[in-house]
C-alpha cells in the first residue's frame, strides 16, 4: 500500500545546506502499527509531513494505494488527504471558532456527509475519550491534554486508511495516554488503518508491531 524509495530531503540554512533525510527507503507490508523513534532534529516530522504530502522531498518516489502522490497535482493530493489521510500534530492546530463537537465533525463535512451525521459519529468518539460533557465549549477553555484528545477524535473520526501521529499522547497522563493508544490501535484492527506514530513514549513503543530509529537520515529497524 505505501512505499518510499531513495527519499532525500535538504533545507538551506543561510549559506549551508542541511540534509535532513538521505535515500531513506521505507515500505508497509501488512504491519499495521508502526513507530518511529530518534532524537529532536533527527528527521521524525520530516518523514510524517512527506508521508502526509504537507512537505514535498527533494528527491525520490511515494507510492501510496498505487499513485506516485510526488507526481500529482496540487487538487489531487489535496482529495488524498482528505479522504484517506489522518493527522495528529504535536500542535493540535484545532479551529478556534468552532465548539469541540464542530472541530471533531469538520473532517467528514468537508467529505461530503451531512452534519447530522458527523455530529452522531462526533459524539461517540467523544463519548469513548470522556468528553462529551466538553461538547459545546471551545478549544481554548479546555485544558492542554483535553485538546489533544479532542484533536486525536478528529484525526480517527474519518477512519483513515493511513494515520500520521507526531508525538500523540506527549500532553496526555497515564490513564488517558493508555485509552488514546486503545482507540488507535483498535482503528488499526477493524478498518485496515495503517499507523506510524513519532514518540518518545517507550510504554507506547511495546503495544506497536515494529519500531524504527531515524539514524544519519535513513529508517533503521531495532
Amino acid at each position: 500500500m505505501l512505499n518510499l524509495k531513495n527519499i532525500s530531503q535538504s533545507y538551506l540554512q543561510g549559506d549551508s545546506i542541511i540534509n535532513v533525510l538521505s535515500k531513506l527507503n521505507f515500505s508497509v507490508n501488512g504491519v499495521k502499527n508502526i513507530g518511529v523513534i530518534g532524537p529532536s532534529g533527527s528527521g521524525k516530522s520530516t518523514f510524517l509531513n512527506i508521508l502526509g504530502m504537507i512537505e514535498t522531498p527533494t528527491s525520490g518516489e511515494y507510492i501510496l494505494k498505487g499513485n506516485n502522490c510526488l507526481n500529482l497535482s496540487q487538487n489531487l493530493k489535496t482529495e488524498i488527504r482528505k479522504k484517506f489521510i489522518g493527522y495528529i500534530f504535536q500542535n493540535n492546530q484545532l479551529l478556534e471558532d468552532f465548539n469541540v463537537l464542530e472541530n471533531i465533525a469538520f473532517p467528514l463535512i468537508l467529505n461530503g456527509e451531512s452534519f447530522g451525521d458527523a455530529k452522531k459519529k462526533s459524539l461517540t468518539l467523544l463519548s469513548k475519550l470522556g468528553l462529551t460533557n466538553k461538547k459545546f465549549i471551545k478549544p481554548g477553555l479546555l485544558s492542554g491534554g483535553e485538546q489533544q484528545r479532542i484533536a486525536i477524535a478528529r484525526a480517527l473520526i474519518k477512519n483513515p486508511i493511513l494515520l500520521l501521529a507526531d508525538e500523540p499522547t506527549g500532553s496526555l497522563d497515564k490513564n488517558n495516554s493508555s485509552l488514546v493508544m486503545d482507540l488507535i490501535l483498535s482503528l488499526a484492527k477493524t478498518n485496515n488503518t495503517v499507523s506510524i506514530i513519532a514518540t518518545h513514549n517507550l510504554e507506547i513503543i511495546k503495544r506497536l508491531d515494529i519500531c524504527y530509529k531515524i539514524e544519519k537520515g535513513k529508517l533503521i529497524e531495532i
